[in-house]
């Protein structure tokens, strides 16, 4: 193997792929990359037998070859390299890559292409497509409800929901629920619901903030894989296999008061009021119409905290107390100016949703006392 790439090109190739090697003592070639040439381009591919990465980039192939090296070595070395340096990269007879520009030479030894596990491939027939910027979107609004639970894998999963042509996007810990709708295309008509591991959807999302939000990314399912292709990069990552919960139906068709607020002063108020909270991040929420919201907090060690903010309240009065943190992620992750708060009581789920995102739904259970 013989190649010449800019170190802009590779430095950028072994951002993406080298995120998900995986650090494992009990198998040592999972902490490599394999670089490869690939139709007179550079593939680099890494894997935790979880979740396996492919990405091109552009370079000279003088010869054709591979191997696979340490990952953390060889992105600090390439991130090190000036960036203005075209880098000659040559595999010698005992697979030790020569790693060479005008200014320096390095060796790292590396193992047989053969040795490195296979990613799976899915073919690309019943190809569903995504919108990029809605698919990024989509992700970042849902991810971070997903629960933490080995004893109950498919919870610590994502819900792919394709129905016709839209695709649901779901996660929960059971104490909070985010929901986002996209439409995509999927001329198969595809009816199937699947889990993918959050971190495969939060490697996804970085892969995807590379992307230009004009293009699609296609979406392939098998048996128990599923990829997500962009132009330059590939990820693939192992089904989870459980029943998801039945989610639909814990949430509200019908509401007691809705209170119209700015994420801002929402925000705002929620944060100082988590400065005060002793235990179970409560705050207290007490609303009634036309226009009062308290949002108040107290610790018998710190002192505590109330702030009245401007908002449209219509409907019932009522006091109910959540866990803030949760509140905040919403608010962090809706990316609008504006909010509405729906409530039944305080026993009940509570939902904010925008009305300029009406696709999208995130519920929160308030804390009994």
């Amino acid at each position: 193997m013989k190649i010449i790439c800019t170190q802009e090109n590779l430095k950028r190739g072994l951002g993406v792929a080298s995120r998900v090697s995986s650090g494992s003592s009990t198998l040592p070639v999972l902490n490599n990359v394999l670089i490869k040439t690939n139709e007179g381009m550079l593939k680099i591919s890494s894997t935790n037998l979880e979740i396996g990465i492919n990405t091109v980039v552009r370079c000279k192939v003088e010869e054709g070859g591979g191997v696979s090296v340490p990952a953390k070595t060889f992105v600090n070395l390439i991130n090190n390299l000036p960036a203005t340096d075209k880098i000659s990269l040559v595999l010698d007879e005992n697979n030790q890559l020569i790693i060479q520009t005008d200014n320096y030479k390095t060796k790292i030894k590396g193992l047989g292409s053969d040795e490195f596990p296979l990613i799976p491939q899915i073919e690309e027939t019943n190809t569903i497509e995504i919108p990029t910027k809605e698919l990024k979107q989509g992700i970042s609004q849902v991810a971070f409800a997903a629960a933490y639970s080995e004893t109950q894998p498919e919870m610590s999963g994502i819900l792919f929901d394709i129905k016709e042509n839209t695709l649901k996007i779901v996660a929960t810990d059971r104490y909070r629920l985010a929901e986002k709708t996209i439409q995509i295309q999927n001329p198969a008509g595809i009816n199937k619901n699947i889990i993918i591991p959050s971190r495969a959807a939060q490697e996804l999302n970085k892969i995807l903030s590379a992307a230009p939000d004009n293009e699609t990314v296609k979406f392939l399912i098998s048996q128990n894989q599923a990829m997500f292709k962009t132009e330059n990069t590939e990820l693939i990552s192992r089904l989870i296999d459980g029943q998801y919960p039945d989610y639909k139906q814990i949430i509200p068709k019908e509401f007691n008061t809705e209170i119209k607020i700015k994420v801002s002063d929402l925000g705002a108020a929620m944060r100082t009021a988590g400065i005060f909270t002793q235990v179970g991040n409560n705050v207290s929420m007490e609303y009634k119409e036309p226009d009062s919201l308290v949002i108040s907090s107290s610790s018998g060690e710190l002192g505590e905290s109330s702030a009245t903010i401007p908002c449209q309240v219509s409907g019932q009065s009522g006091k109910t107390i959540f866990n803030h943190k949760y509140i905040l992620d919403c608010l962090s992750a809706i990316g609008t100016e504006d909010v509405t708060f729906k409530l039944i009581n305080d026993n009940s789920p509570a939902v904010l949703q925008c009305e300029k995102q009406q696709d999208y739904l995130y519920l929160v259970m308030p804390i009994k006392i």
